[in-house]
Protein backbone atom coordinates (compact mmCIF):
# COMPACT_ATOMS: atom_id res chain seq x y z
CA UNK A 1 0.00 0.00 0.00
CA UNK A 2 1.33 3.47 -1.02
CA UNK A 3 -0.11 6.56 0.50
CA UNK A 4 1.76 8.69 -1.22
CA UNK A 5 1.07 7.63 -4.78
CA UNK A 6 -1.90 8.60 -6.98
CA UNK A 7 -4.89 7.57 -7.19
CA UNK A 8 -4.92 7.70 -2.93
CA UNK A 9 -7.44 10.26 -1.93
CA UNK A 10 -6.35 12.89 0.75
CA UNK A 11 -6.84 12.11 4.31
CA UNK A 12 -9.77 14.65 4.33
CA UNK A 13 -12.11 12.81 2.02
CA UNK A 14 -11.33 9.93 3.73
CA UNK A 15 -12.90 11.47 6.74
CA UNK A 16 -15.73 12.52 4.58
CA UNK A 17 -16.31 8.58 4.07
CA UNK A 18 -15.81 7.88 7.59
CA UNK A 19 -18.63 10.45 8.71
CA UNK A 20 -20.96 9.44 5.73
CA UNK A 21 -20.98 5.87 7.13
CA UNK A 22 -20.83 7.05 11.03
CA UNK A 23 -24.04 9.53 10.10
CA UNK A 24 -25.79 6.51 8.96
CA UNK A 25 -24.90 4.36 11.70
CA UNK A 26 -25.54 0.88 9.77
CA UNK A 27 -23.47 -0.89 7.12
CA UNK A 28 -24.43 0.34 3.44
CA UNK A 29 -23.51 -0.89 -0.49
CA UNK A 30 -21.02 0.94 -1.66
CA UNK A 31 -23.09 2.27 -4.49
CA UNK A 32 -25.34 3.94 -2.26
CA UNK A 33 -22.25 5.66 -0.53
CA UNK A 34 -20.97 7.01 -4.10
CA UNK A 35 -24.52 7.95 -4.86
CA UNK A 36 -24.77 10.35 -1.72
CA UNK A 37 -21.16 11.53 -2.04
CA UNK A 38 -19.98 11.27 -5.47
CA UNK A 39 -22.88 11.07 -7.96
CA UNK A 40 -22.17 9.43 -11.62
CA UNK A 41 -21.74 6.00 -12.63
CA UNK A 42 -18.21 6.79 -13.65
CA UNK A 43 -17.12 7.24 -9.75
CA UNK A 44 -18.04 3.77 -8.66
CA UNK A 45 -15.08 2.08 -9.39
CA UNK A 46 -12.67 4.64 -9.90
CA UNK A 47 -13.57 8.34 -7.81
CA UNK A 48 -12.27 9.46 -4.49
CA UNK A 49 -14.80 7.69 -2.78
CA UNK A 50 -13.87 4.29 -4.16
CA UNK A 51 -10.68 4.77 -3.45
CA UNK A 52 -10.94 5.99 -0.14
CA UNK A 53 -13.04 2.61 0.84
CA UNK A 54 -10.10 0.99 -0.79
CA UNK A 55 -7.31 2.96 1.81
CA UNK A 56 -9.60 2.36 4.80
CA UNK A 57 -10.30 -1.10 3.72
CA UNK A 58 -6.21 -1.78 3.58
CA UNK A 59 -6.21 0.27 6.61
CA UNK A 60 -7.80 -2.06 8.50
CA UNK A 61 -10.73 0.40 9.30
CA UNK A 62 -13.23 -0.20 7.03
CA UNK A 63 -14.27 -4.07 5.78
CA UNK A 64 -16.59 -4.68 2.83
CA UNK A 65 -18.99 -8.09 2.30
CA UNK A 66 -19.09 -10.49 -0.60
CA UNK A 67 -22.08 -8.49 -1.87
CA UNK A 68 -20.65 -5.26 -1.17
CA UNK A 69 -21.86 -4.20 1.61
CA UNK A 70 -19.77 -2.02 3.72
CA UNK A 71 -18.52 -1.08 7.18
CA UNK A 72 -16.49 0.81 9.68
CA UNK A 73 -13.73 -1.21 11.72
CA UNK A 74 -11.09 -1.18 13.63
CA UNK A 75 -12.22 1.06 16.01
CA UNK A 76 -14.47 3.67 13.97
CA UNK A 77 -17.57 1.10 14.06
CA UNK A 78 -19.29 3.63 16.95
CA UNK A 79 -17.51 6.84 15.89
CA UNK A 80 -19.41 9.97 15.72
CA UNK A 81 -19.13 12.59 13.00
CA UNK A 82 -17.52 15.17 15.11
CA UNK A 83 -15.15 12.67 16.26
CA UNK A 84 -11.96 13.80 14.70
CA UNK A 85 -9.74 13.10 17.28
CA UNK A 86 -10.83 9.12 17.36
CA UNK A 87 -10.10 9.01 13.41
CA UNK A 88 -7.02 10.81 13.98
CA UNK A 89 -5.62 8.79 16.50
CA UNK A 90 -6.61 5.14 14.70
CA UNK A 91 -5.59 6.33 11.28
CA UNK A 92 -2.34 6.91 13.07
CA UNK A 93 -2.05 3.49 14.90
CA UNK A 94 -2.87 2.00 11.47
CA UNK A 95 -0.54 3.66 9.71
CA UNK A 96 2.03 3.11 12.06
CA UNK A 97 1.29 -0.84 12.75
CA UNK A 98 0.72 -0.02 16.68
CA UNK A 99 -2.73 -2.12 17.11
CA UNK A 100 -3.25 -4.92 15.19
CA UNK A 101 -1.98 -6.35 11.73
CA UNK A 102 -2.74 -4.12 8.52
CA UNK A 103 -2.74 -6.12 5.19
CA UNK A 104 -0.21 -4.23 3.35
CA UNK A 105 1.33 -1.41 5.49
CA UNK A 106 2.11 2.11 3.93
CA UNK A 107 5.77 1.47 3.87
CA UNK A 108 6.46 5.17 1.75
CA UNK A 109 4.41 7.22 4.63
CA UNK A 110 6.00 5.17 7.10
CA UNK A 111 9.50 5.87 5.43
CA UNK A 112 9.17 9.14 5.58
CA UNK A 113 7.85 10.43 8.67
CA UNK A 114 10.62 8.68 10.24
CA UNK A 115 12.77 10.67 8.06
CA UNK A 116 10.93 14.00 9.10
CA UNK A 117 11.13 13.42 12.54
CA UNK A 118 14.92 13.00 12.56
CA UNK A 119 15.12 16.23 11.48
CA UNK A 120 15.09 19.61 14.22
CA UNK A 121 11.82 21.91 14.51
CA UNK A 122 13.08 24.25 16.21
CA UNK A 123 15.85 25.03 13.45
CA UNK A 124 13.93 23.14 10.13
CA UNK A 125 11.14 23.93 8.01
CA UNK A 126 10.58 22.14 5.12
CA UNK A 127 8.79 22.52 1.52
CA UNK A 128 9.08 20.61 -1.49
CA UNK A 129 12.37 22.74 -2.71
CA UNK A 130 14.43 22.07 0.69
CA UNK A 131 13.42 18.02 0.52
CA UNK A 132 14.56 17.87 -2.86
CA UNK A 133 17.68 20.14 -3.15
CA UNK A 134 18.99 19.74 0.44
CA UNK A 135 17.59 16.34 2.73
CA UNK A 136 15.96 14.10 0.00
CA UNK A 137 19.13 11.51 0.00
CA UNK A 138 20.19 11.80 3.74
CA UNK A 139 18.00 8.30 4.83
CA UNK A 140 20.66 5.59 6.32
CA UNK A 141 20.06 3.69 2.86
CA UNK A 142 19.95 6.17 0.39
CA UNK A 143 17.17 5.36 -1.16
CA UNK A 144 14.72 8.97 -1.98
CA UNK A 145 12.25 9.63 0.66
CA UNK A 146 10.06 11.65 -1.54
CA UNK A 147 10.63 10.72 -4.93
CA UNK A 148 8.76 13.72 -6.72
CA UNK A 149 7.10 17.09 -6.42
CA UNK A 150 3.46 15.20 -6.44
CA UNK A 151 4.13 12.93 -3.41
CA UNK A 152 5.40 16.26 -1.28
CA UNK A 153 1.26 17.41 -1.06
CA UNK A 154 0.23 14.62 0.01
CA UNK A 155 3.02 13.09 2.54
CA UNK A 156 2.17 17.10 3.82
CA UNK A 157 -1.52 16.24 4.27
CA UNK A 158 -1.09 12.94 5.56
CA UNK A 159 1.49 13.93 7.96
CA UNK A 160 -0.84 16.70 9.08
CA UNK A 161 -3.62 14.74 9.81
CA UNK A 162 -1.95 12.04 11.46
CA UNK A 163 -0.76 14.82 14.07
CA UNK A 164 2.56 13.76 13.52
CA UNK A 165 3.86 16.96 11.48
CA UNK A 166 2.17 20.97 11.22
CA UNK A 167 2.10 23.92 8.96
CA UNK A 168 4.92 26.27 10.01
CA UNK A 169 3.50 29.21 11.50
CA UNK A 170 5.99 31.35 10.20
CA UNK A 171 6.16 30.87 6.57
CA UNK A 172 3.81 29.90 4.30
CA UNK A 173 3.27 26.52 2.65
CA UNK A 174 5.89 25.00 4.92
CA UNK A 175 5.69 21.88 7.44
CA UNK A 176 7.83 21.74 10.47
CA UNK A 177 8.62 17.86 12.22
CA UNK A 178 6.03 18.93 15.09
CA UNK A 179 4.39 15.45 16.81
CA UNK A 180 2.86 17.55 19.54
CA UNK A 181 -0.73 16.64 18.77
CA UNK A 182 0.52 12.90 18.46
CA UNK A 183 2.40 13.07 21.59
CA UNK A 184 -0.78 15.23 23.11
CA UNK A 185 -3.31 12.00 22.59
CA UNK A 186 -0.74 9.42 23.27
CA UNK A 187 -0.01 11.08 26.61
CA UNK A 188 -3.90 11.80 27.15
CA UNK A 189 -4.65 7.86 26.42
CA UNK A 190 -1.57 7.12 28.77
CA UNK A 191 -1.32 8.70 31.75
CA UNK A 192 -3.30 9.67 34.93
CA UNK A 193 -3.84 13.57 34.84
CA UNK A 194 -2.30 15.13 37.39
CA UNK A 195 -0.08 12.23 38.83
CA UNK A 196 3.59 12.80 38.31
CA UNK A 197 5.31 9.68 36.32
CA UNK A 198 9.07 9.17 35.78
CA UNK A 199 9.79 10.79 32.56
CA UNK A 200 12.07 6.89 31.40
CA UNK A 201 8.20 5.59 31.10
CA UNK A 202 6.16 8.10 29.28
CA UNK A 203 9.31 8.27 27.08
CA UNK A 204 9.04 4.34 26.39
CA UNK A 205 5.44 5.22 25.65
CA UNK A 206 5.89 7.70 23.28
CA UNK A 207 8.27 5.42 21.69
CA UNK A 208 5.89 2.19 21.51
CA UNK A 209 3.00 4.46 20.33
CA UNK A 210 5.17 6.75 17.49
CA UNK A 211 7.34 4.19 16.69
CA UNK A 212 8.55 7.07 13.81
CA UNK A 213 10.39 8.67 16.43
CA UNK A 214 13.85 8.79 17.27
CA UNK A 215 14.75 5.76 19.20
CA UNK A 216 11.62 3.53 18.19
CA UNK A 217 11.01 0.57 16.85
CA UNK A 218 10.26 1.83 13.29
CA UNK A 219 12.83 4.53 13.17
CA UNK A 220 15.52 1.41 14.34
CA UNK A 221 14.44 -0.83 11.99
CA UNK A 222 14.74 1.59 9.14
CA UNK A 223 18.30 2.29 9.90
CA UNK A 224 18.05 5.70 12.50
CA UNK A 225 20.04 4.30 15.18
CA UNK A 226 19.88 6.27 18.61
CA UNK A 227 22.15 4.71 20.74
CA UNK A 228 21.42 6.62 23.85
CA UNK A 229 18.27 5.99 25.43
CA UNK A 230 18.15 8.30 27.86
CA UNK A 231 18.36 11.04 25.27
CA UNK A 232 15.14 12.44 23.44
CA UNK A 233 15.25 13.40 20.28
CA UNK A 234 14.81 16.71 18.40
CA UNK A 235 11.17 16.05 17.86
CA UNK A 236 10.18 15.07 20.56
CA UNK A 237 11.64 17.25 22.70
CA UNK A 238 10.01 20.17 21.04
CA UNK A 239 6.48 18.60 21.54
CA UNK A 240 7.64 17.90 24.95
CA UNK A 241 8.78 21.42 25.46
CA UNK A 242 5.64 22.82 23.71
CA UNK A 243 3.19 20.86 25.79
CA UNK A 244 4.89 22.70 29.08
CA UNK A 245 4.56 25.70 27.60
CA UNK A 246 0.72 25.36 26.07
CA UNK A 247 0.43 24.67 30.38
CA UNK A 248 -0.86 21.04 29.72
CA UNK A 249 2.52 19.22 30.41
CA UNK A 250 4.58 19.41 33.51
CA UNK A 251 8.67 18.70 33.12
CA UNK A 252 9.93 17.83 36.67
CA UNK A 253 13.59 17.91 37.81
CA UNK A 254 14.09 16.03 40.63
CA UNK A 255 17.41 16.02 42.73
CA UNK A 256 17.64 12.69 43.80
CA UNK A 257 16.03 10.63 41.21
CA UNK A 258 17.79 7.67 40.03
CA UNK A 259 16.61 7.96 36.54
CA UNK A 260 15.94 10.72 33.91
CA UNK A 261 16.13 11.70 30.07
CA UNK A 262 17.73 14.68 28.40
CA UNK A 263 15.88 17.03 26.50
CA UNK A 264 17.69 19.12 23.45
CA UNK A 265 17.02 22.32 24.95
CA UNK A 266 18.15 25.16 22.32
CA UNK A 267 18.57 27.50 24.79
CA UNK A 268 20.54 25.75 27.10
CA UNK A 269 24.32 24.66 26.25
CA UNK A 270 23.46 21.33 27.54
CA UNK A 271 20.62 19.02 27.90
CA UNK A 272 17.91 19.50 30.12
CA UNK A 273 17.42 16.99 32.50
CA UNK A 274 13.98 15.77 33.17
CA UNK A 275 12.61 12.77 35.87
CA UNK A 276 9.41 13.39 36.25
CA UNK A 277 6.32 14.12 33.57
CA UNK A 278 2.78 15.00 34.30
CA UNK A 279 0.10 15.71 32.42
CA UNK A 280 -2.19 18.47 33.64
CA UNK A 281 -4.90 18.67 30.87
CA UNK A 282 -6.07 15.97 28.29
CA UNK A 283 -6.21 16.33 24.30
CA UNK A 284 -10.12 15.91 24.30
CA UNK A 285 -10.73 17.46 21.44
Amino acid sequence: MQLLNTPTPSPAIIWAVVRFLASEGKPLPKNAITMYLEPGEEARNSGPVHHALSTLRNLGLAVASEDGIWSLAGGLEKITVDDYARFQRLARAAVLGVEGEVPDPPEDMRRALTWILTRDPFKESFNWATVDQLHNRSAPDGELVLANDTRWPSFAAWGTALGLIAPAPYAANRHVPDCTRAVHQVLTDGLERGRSTDSMSVLQLLRQHLSVVAGGALATSLGYTFDAPKAVGAALTFALMRGEHEGWLLLGQDSDASVVINLQDPERSSARICSSITLLEGDDA
